[in-house]
């Protein structure tokens, strides 16, 4: 488990250190109209991944895929580091995302294989999630620091001494557990590659769409992803093995949690790429300014993941946390529009208090998939 926490640090550490670093990466390099792709090339590889290696691990055990890419995604941050373009870094950041992609749908994954047991699943995803969110709190700050003292480089070359130990760790200690006593059946490559057609189109339409929206390529586009999307849904229904079961979608208490989870990715997102922005290049302030006032936004996201851990195994439905962790979450994405260049810092972190309904949310989003029927309390 600890070097399982060591993988979650190094994919933690990699989503808050870059944030604070970016807007110093751009004066540098001098390509402003990259910046959005530094974080889009991650995260366009990084989903197209997460199914097919989810599928992968499910078949043939997650260890060497959790092996493969500890390597990879290090050896990505390290090309990061040595870019010298702003499009060398968003290709590194492309490849370091199939890293991250392979490494969520890996070590994620692995807790129900650990533990089978619903409540014991839950208290070291409580461990899980409090290591995410430490890497989180020191993230920010350590950016900023880094970013001022020894350059915008070094955030990348963080990554090597924990992806060096996460790499002993998990080659010496975790078990390689295979689920399936039959015979691997075939990838769906098929699937994925539909996947990667629909999911790689509409992220090219979302982030090309403003600045270029007159465009009839991009009605191209637009069709290329209808299409994808229904074919898609065509091909994962009849497929015998697919690699996105479509009877998720039909399942009444998955999909409201899909819809949660992926309005709350689009602000945790949105925060951590463009806030350093409006810090650095709205406010004026210094990169280690930044990382400050971001830092307190994470320590309260652990906050919330500790005291989850604590109350929703002692009631008898985890959705009673799921409600008060997304009130509070949204308060939070309110109170950050509302801030301006003349906002003192103290308010700027008041706010802050709300966003440990992130952790409040997302352990309980969790509980709610994996027990939906089955949740009994704790006593």
């Amino acid at each position: 488990m600890l070097g399982l926490c060591f993988v979650l640090i190094l994919v933690a550490l990699d989503q808050t250190v870059i944030g604070t670093a970016l807007p110093t990466v751009v004066a540098e390099l001098h390509g402003f109209e990259l910046y959005a792709w530094v974080g889009t090339a991650y995260l366009l590889t990084s989903i197209i991944t997460v199914p097919i290696f989810g599928k992968l691990g499910d078949e043939h055990g997650r260890k060497p895929f959790v092996l493969a890419a500890i390597v990879l995604f290090t050896g990505a941050s390290m090309l990061c580091g040595w870019a010298q373009t702003m499009l060398q870094l968003v290709l590194a950041r492309g490849v370091q995302g199939i890293g991250g992609g392979m490494l969520v749908a890996t070590t994620f994954a692995c807790i129900p294989d650990l533990f089978p047991d619903p409540r014991s699943r839950l208290r070291w995803q409580v461990m899980f999630s409090t290591s995410f969110g430490l890497a989180n709190a020191v993230g920010p700050s350590m950016g900023g620091y880094l970013t001022e003292h020894w350059g915008w480089r070094s955030v990348f070359f963080v990554n090597l001494p924990v992806g060096l130990a996460s790499l002993v760790f998990v080659s010496r200690y975790l078990p390689h557990i295979r689920h399936a006593e039959h015979e691997p059946k075939p990838m769906d490559w098929q699937g994925a590659l539909v996947i990667a057609l629909f999911l790689g189109s509409m992220q090219l339409l979302v982030e090309l769409w403003p600045q270029h929206k007159p465009a009839a390529w991009l009605l191209v586009l637009a069709g290329t992803m209808a299409v994808s999307l229904g074919a898609l849904v065509w091909w994962e229904r009849r497929c015998p093995n697919p690699v996105l079961p479509m009877s998720l979608l039909s399942d009444r208490h998955l999909v409201p949690l899909f819809a949660l989870s992926l309005s709350m990715g689009f602000c945790l997102f949105a925060v951590m790429y463009y806030a350093p922005l409006m810090f650095q290049g709205g406010f004026g302030l210094s990169p280690k300014q930044a990382g400050l006032l971001i830092t307190p936004f994470a320590v309260f996201i652990t906050v919330g993941s500790i005291a989850n851990g604590r109350i929703v195994t002692r009631l008898s439905s985890p959705n009673r946390m799921l409600y008060v962790g997304v009130v509070l979450f949204w308060l939070a994405a309110l109170a950050l529009t509302q801030l301006t260049a003349a906002t003192p810092h103290w308010l700027v972190v008041q706010p802050c208090s709300n966003w440990l309904g992130m952790r409040w949310s997302v352990p309980s989003m969790k509980a709610s998939g994996w027990w939906s029927r089955s949740w009994q309390p704790c006593r």
